[in-house]
């Protein structure tokens, strides 16, 4: 949608300088729900490089959309409940180790392929477990 918003005002544009790839994060979501081992890495690519040409756009992994209306981020869609209990350094778990590695490799695939900036997500960079609860009488002002 909006074609015209990131071509300069001479050519009949808005003039802004870079556009959100907003199918960047709801692929990694679609992609999640299904087993790893099923993705298609040229699934993946075409995702992240479609785009409209000379037209800098930001790519992003995930996005506070996902995290609050109540989905899962996309630590929570790898781990699972195995974050509470195994994320020290004490701890082995297969499970969380596997999480960690892909969710580097979703990060770095993004920021390689999927534009020409990178936006990260608030808690992004630790793995951030649950959706994201703004301050409310429900959650005791937290």
């Amino acid at each position: 949608g909006m074609p015209a918003f990131c071509r300069p005002w001479q050519e009949g544009g808005i003039g802004f300088d870079y556009r959100l790839q907003m199918a960047i994060a709801d692929k990694w979501i679609e992609m999640l729900k299904c087993s790893d081992y099923d993705w298609s890495m040229g699934d993946v690519v075409h995702t992240l490089t479609n785009r409209r040409y000379a037209e800098a756009c930001v790519g992003y992994a995930e996005s506070h959309d996902q995290a609050l209306v109540g989905d899962k981020t996309i630590a929570f869609w790898l781990m699972d409940a195995a974050m509470y209990d195994s994320m020290s350094v004490d701890s082995q778990n297969p499970a969380v180790d596997r999480g960690i590695a892909l969710h580097k490799m979703i990060r770095l695939v993004t920021l390689t392929l999927g534009g020409e900036s990178y936006l990260n997500f608030m808690g992004n960079e630790f793995g951030h477990p649950e959706w994201v609860d703004f301050p409310r009488a429900e959650n005791a002002w937290s």
